[in-house]
């Protein structure tokens, strides 16, 4: 049973929000997709992927905002389970490329069953339209690319 929501802690700030938020997504993610075929950030990636189309992994890193050490991890699970195919890169002969393979489509359409059931519960119990929402979020990443805000 989810725990009861509680008004924000008085003094905080919308950064602080923001990080609270991020772990409760994880953790309704991680409740919803467990015994599925991918955790929750592996179908971020795997989405990505599909979305993306063929790409590098410096390019996985910067897109999805994680450090290149975890793509590469991330990358070599995936190639020992046959979810993905490498091909040199046409733009730069010293990296490759990376795409899903027919495994890690089936993979992703099996872990995409999942993530849609929770998504669409998440939705009904939204505030505000999701267009509106995501606009908001959009903003709130951007800001957080400011060079003024890294220390």
């Amino acid at each position: 049973m989810p725990a009861p929501t509680r008004p924000p802690i008085k003094g905080t700030s919308l950064l602080f929000d923001v990080f609270v938020l991020a772990q409760a997504t994880q953790e309704l993610l991680g409740r919803g997709m467990a015994g599925g075929p991918l955790t929750p950030a592996g179908y971020a990636l795997y989405s990505h992927l599909g979305e993306a189309g063929p790409c590098t992994p410096t390019q996985l890193a910067r897109d999805l905002r994680v450090p290149a050490t975890t793509v590469t991890v991330w990358l070599r699970t995936m190639r020992r389970r046959g979810h993905v195919d490498r091909t040199p890169s046409a733009s730069d002969g010293r990296s490759y490329e990376v795409a899903l393979s027919d495994e890690g489509l089936a993979a992703h359409a099996a872990a995409r069953q999942l993530f849609d059931d929770v998504n669409r519960r998440f939705l009904q119990r939204l505030p505000r339209p999701e267009g509106e929402l995501r606009a908001a979020l959009a903003a709130i990443i951007a800001a957080t690319a400011d060079p003024a805000t890294r220390p």
